[in-house]
């Protein structure tokens, strides 16, 4: 009992974990795939990268249309990155994380310059993907010293050039050791600022935990993960959300749901009871709340 069209049509996002291991369907759309390593719930495919990269005098990267991949640049010299409007002078150690078709224009301040990149792409409906290592996408952001991913990308560079084996796993690995470095060493404007961006990124990854597995959780068991108490969590997850945690939780119970109507043949209690919901009418009523359908009738419809 499988609609893929349904699928599309009700936004479910998320697959199961075992249907995005199958790298089949994404394979197919690229024209020169490589291995993909798991990384929590991150699926990245590797595509290019380079140590210590020297560009001459007058080198300028302008790309209006951006590019197929996730680029990421560590500068080791002071360059001059457009976002938009913005004309930014950066010092050293500037890093950049462009997404899919973000346009990339950027020189060196004093002519030559250096840099690291890498190249990769992530599966098409994952794309928050940079959320698991808690840095922006397209901002200019900053590392503590230039050596902090020396390891990787020297790696990373070595691989590229032996053409005497397959490096594909390999080279994907250091390409997450690279993010994940970023990650703990990226410098923050103040700590104010270090303190907001860790509390999103624990609830980002609260959030996605959530999402995955919905019928685990309450709103009080949310508050408790934080140590905070119901009233104030609530207010802290709907200034970064725009949406109440109960609401969330509705929205991903709902979610699931739907998954499950039209990809199994579970019976609607059984659906009822995999969401811990304790009364079957229980479910169908939150069901026809926020569909305007019963389960079954929904079934029906969409099969």
């Amino acid at each position: 009992m499988r609609d893929e069209n349904s699928l599309f049509e009700w936004q479910i996002v998320r697959e199961s974990r075992l249907a995005k291991k199958r790298k089949i369907f994404f394979k197919k759309k690229l024209a020169n795939p490589r291995i993909s390593v798991y990384h929590k719930n991150v699926d990245i495919n590797f595509y290019g990268g380079f140590y210590k990269k020297c560009e001459s005098e007058g080198f300028r990267i302008n790309i209006p249309e951006g590019t197929f991949e996730w680029v990421l640049l560590h500068f080791y010299s002071p360059m001059v990155i457009t976002l938009g409007e913005r004309r930014i002078e950066t010092q050293a150690n500037a890093c950049i994380l462009y997404k899919p078709g973000t346009p990339q224009d950027y020189y060196g301040r004093f002519g030559k310059f250096e840099n690291d990149y890498i190249r990769f792409r992530t599966p098409p409906q994952d794309r928050s993907f940079y959320k698991d290592f808690n840095l922006p996408v397209d901002e200019v952001f900053y590392v503590k010293d230039s050596d902090v991913i020396k390891t990787e990308m020297q790696n990373i560079t070595w691989l590229l050039t032996d053409k005497g084996a397959n490096h594909d796993y390999e080279l994907t690995k250091n390409a997450i050791g690279v993010l994940k470095k970023l990650q703990c060493a990226r410098i923050f404007p103040d700590q104010k600022a270090q303190r907001e961006s860790e509390t999103l990124f624990r609830l980002e990854q609260l959030r996605g935990e959530i999402r995955r597995n919905p019928e685990k959780w309450t709103v009080r068991a949310m508050s408790e993960n934080f140590f905070l108490t119901r009233s104030h969590f609530s207010v802290l997850y709907k200034e970064s959300f725009g949406v109440s945690p109960a609401q969330d939780l509705k929205f991903f119970l709902n979610e699931k749901a739907i998954a499950l109507l039209l990809t199994s043949e579970k019976t609607i209690a059984q659906i009822a009871e995999i969401l811990n919901y304790k009364e079957c009418e229980n479910f169908i009523r939150a069901f026809k709340k926020m569909n305007d359908i019963s389960p079954l009738q929904f079934r029906k419809t969409r099969n």
